[in-house]
């Protein structure tokens, strides 16, 4: 252990101990009963938490990207934007995406999930329906950046959710699952937003109906949300007595219960600066990046082929239903190789993905490989949330580093829609010569990280150092620096 880990853990050890034992990497001996009993109850949780959570992010993921459909329906002849106003209504949204995304997730943790989710839900919901009604760019770009403030929360904070209630090693196989919804808002938002969009009306433009009944549709699932979602574990009414205990008693041993987790500032400036956090962030930037040129921009670049507004609209499925496969085959490689080199598998694929929809000849032959751009991308998100997730050390860390990593990682919307113009188009190389740079670059982190990891590991395994003396508190605050904790590789 280094000498810094080591004064940290001194400084402790001065304080007056509550509870003798180690909570890290805790095992718990479960009778053949009891490993039924956790089988029965995780199917209640999954059925009960991951169907609305996978719909509400599926229902902000189409309201954040229907702009991509807007911008080739119309939107910006209608309003009249120039150039510039049009990067804008992009890069201004992830302004307040990436400024607010912290702070939307210590809220949450001072908040019970089922309000806070539902709360969010309408207000984007509402601004979006809001958005049919603007009348000039102006209005149009600042309600955008008002949708990017309430949206930032959900990722992060679903993230942070499904850890009130698996394990760590329970988790990666949900968080896919939840992830899903990033393909299936493609295969359904898109031919969704080409039908509206393609709507005559006397009284609203195509994409102004697109916006009107997506809207709708937001506000009344997040507001019957209200009624489904359940806070925490230790308080759940669908679990038996046995099941709940059982429940509690498991994650106790692995990161501890969400309603023992307190946000304090002490633990938000020390997450907030950790190194490894920092890397983690840096990294899932070139990672997140390769998925917004397919969830802003693919309308545009599908356009710049040769095809009308509606049918780049419908053709952007294709990398969206890839994406789906590449999700479900994720899952399977998830349980036989580590996180590090599915994520570094997947970005290769991206890249190949990409160097062929750039340097391509022909229509086909550029939209197969949208198609393998799309199958690496969208995998890739969930597969990096998720490692990151489950090496914080406790769960108020994990909800911070979702935040803060979609935080940083949104920094990328800012810079794309520069590189996405039409005065680039119709190929758009420099926008894909800079995704397929800055992922490169995130994958040696990847690497370097994993080096680090082990390396960790392996010296904590010598070094056996014993904080038992400490209390349940003070071994939760010393989050993945815990002498027991093992980072995930």
């Amino acid at each position: 252990m280094s000498d810094k880990n080591e004064s940290k853990i001194e400084s402790y050890q001065r304080s007056s101990p509550l509870e003798k034992e180690n909570i890290f990497n805790k095992k718990i001996d479960l009778s053949d009963d009891e490993k039924k009993l956790v089988s029965k109850y995780l199917r209640k949780i999954d059925l009960r938490i991951l169907p609305i959570m996978t719909l509400i992010y599926i229902l902000a993921q189409i309201d954040k990207s229907n702009i991509g459909a807007a911008l080739v329906n119309g939107l910006t002849e209608h309003l009249k934007f120039s150039k510039n106003e049009q990067a804008n209504i992009t890069t201004l949204f992830y302004v307040t995406y990436i400024l607010f995304d912290v702070p939307n997730n210590i809220l949450l943790k001072n908040f019970r999930p089922h309000i806070w989710f539902s709360l969010i839900g309408i207000c984007w919901g509402l601004t979006c329906l809001g958005l049919a009604f603007a009348k000039v760019p102006a209005t149009f770009i600042l309600a955008r950046m008002v949708l990017g403030a309430l949206e930032c929360g959900v990722a992060p904070g679903i993230i942070g959710y499904l850890n009130y209630w698996y394990t760590r090693k329970e988790v990666g196989y949900r968080t896919t699952i939840f992830f899903l919804a990033v393909p299936l808002s493609g295969i359904f938002g898109s031919p969704l937003a080409g039908a509206l969009a393609s709507v005559k009306s006397k009284h609203f433009e195509g994409y102004q109906v697109m916006f009107l009944v997506e809207g709708i549709i937001t506000v009344a699932v997040c507001f019957v949300s209200y009624f489904i979602v359940i806070d925490y574990p230790d308080e759940s009414k669908f679990l038996s007595d046995n099941e709940r205990e059982l429940c509690v008693r498991r994650l106790r041993a692995d990161v501890g219960l969400a309603t023992k987790t307190k946000a304090t500032f002490s633990q938000t400036i020390k997450s907030l600066t950790d190194w490894k956090m920092w890397i983690f962030a840096i990294t899932y930037f070139g990672i997140n990046n390769s998925y917004v040129v397919i969830s802003l921009f693919m309308p545009t670049i599908i356009k710049g082929l040769g095809y009308s507004g509606t049918t780049a609209t419908y053709l952007t499925t294709i990398p969206y239903i890839a994406g789906l496969i590449g999700a479900f085959v994720a899952m399977l490689l998830i349980t036989k190789m580590s996180f590090h080199k599915v994520i570094i598998l997947y970005g290769l694929i991206s890249i190949i993905g990409y160097l062929g929809a750039c340097f391509g000849k022909g229509k086909a032959f550029r939209i197969t490989f949208i198609a393998i751009a799309g199958f690496g991308s969208m995998s890739n998100i969930p597969m990096f949330q998720n490692w990151m997730s489950i090496n914080q050390g406790n769960v108020y860390k994990s909800l911070l580093g979702a935040a803060f990593t979609n935080s940083i990682g949104s920094i990328g919307g800012l810079v794309s829609p520069k590189l996405f113009v039409s005065s680039y188009g119709p190929n758009y190389t420099s926008g894909i010569i800079y995704c397929i740079c800055v992922l490169v670059f995130s994958l040696i982190l990847v690497a370097s990280l994993t080096y680090y990891f082990d390396y960790t590991n392996k010296k904590r395994e010598l070094d056996n150092v014993d904080v038992s003396h400490l209390s349940e508190v003070e071994q939760r605050e010393l989050q993945d620096l815990h002498p027991n904790f093992r980072y995930i590789l």
